[in-house]
């Protein structure tokens, strides 16, 4: 089963060149997710009350363009699959027939009762039917993630009370914020994002106040990730330059 979204670009959505920012791109894919579990009775209240919430572990997206203020996109989105505790999700985000952007993303199945990550039973993956359509080249959300390095540049990040998700820790999208303020305050390569490869390793919860960003370019691919002196919550890669 396929499931597809449309939606216009809005004025708060876009940067000051008037394309649509990196986190709101985040935004729709997670929207597009969300939308497909409601429509098969597997939304965020059916799980928690199930006692189950999926947890996104890596995403890999590549931008073709940016759509652009009062645009109308439409986003794909399809269930790849499941295998032990491990589901796959892609996406297609189009711009009349252009495509825009595509990506791929591997979700993890949590138990609540257990408080752990699960095998996933088939009461939950059988709903959504599987795809067999690949949106990017096999293996690409299998991309290489260097949790150690020493960034070239590092900046603080205060956590805000809007960050936080109904699951009590801040949001995957908005760890694209901290992103992309990193990427433009640093000058670590051009605005013009057309990569991005994220592995979430920690939920950043209530208690954290402040973290660092730190980013290390290398030509057009800086590697990036979220830490603090303990933990390291995020790491991954973008790539700037015209087209992914």
């Amino acid at each position: 089963m396929k499931i597809e979204q449309s939606s216009v670009v809005e004025y708060d959505e876009v940067d000051t060149n008037f394309r649509m920012k990196l986190p709101v791109l985040f935004q729709r894919l997670q929207r597009g997710a969300m939308h497909h579990s409601e429509s098969v009775g597997l939304g965020l209240a059916d799980m928690v009350a199930a006692g189950a919430v999926w947890i996104l572990s890596r995403m890999r997206v590549d931008i073709y363009r940016m759509p652009v203020y009062r645009e109308i996109i439409t986003l794909r989105t399809w269930h790849k699959g499941s295998a032990g505790f491990r589901a796959g999700r892609d996406f297609l985000m189009l711009c009349d027939d252009e495509k825009v952007a595509a990506a791929t993303s591997l979700w993890l199945y949590y138990d609540l009762n257990r408080k752990r990550i699960s095998k996933i039973p088939n009461r939950v993956s059988a709903p959504y039917t599987a795809e067999t359509d690949d949106v990017l080249y096999a293996g690409a959300i299998d991309f290489d993630v260097d949790k150690t390095f020493v960034p070239a540049q590092a900046t603080t990040i205060i956590t805000r009370e809007g960050d936080y998700d109904p699951n009590g820790h801040v949001n995957n999208t908005v760890y694209l914020e901290y992103l992309d303020t990193l990427i433009k305050r640093s000058g670590a390569g051009d605005d013009r994002i057309c990569q991005v490869g994220i592995h979430y390793l920690k939920e950043i919860g209530r208690g954290v106040r402040t973290l660092k960003a730190g980013i290390a370019p290398a030509g057009k691919t800086a590697r990036f990730r979220f830490f603090d002196s303990m933990t390291v919550y995020a790491a991954g890669f973008v790539t700037t330059g015209e087209t992914a």
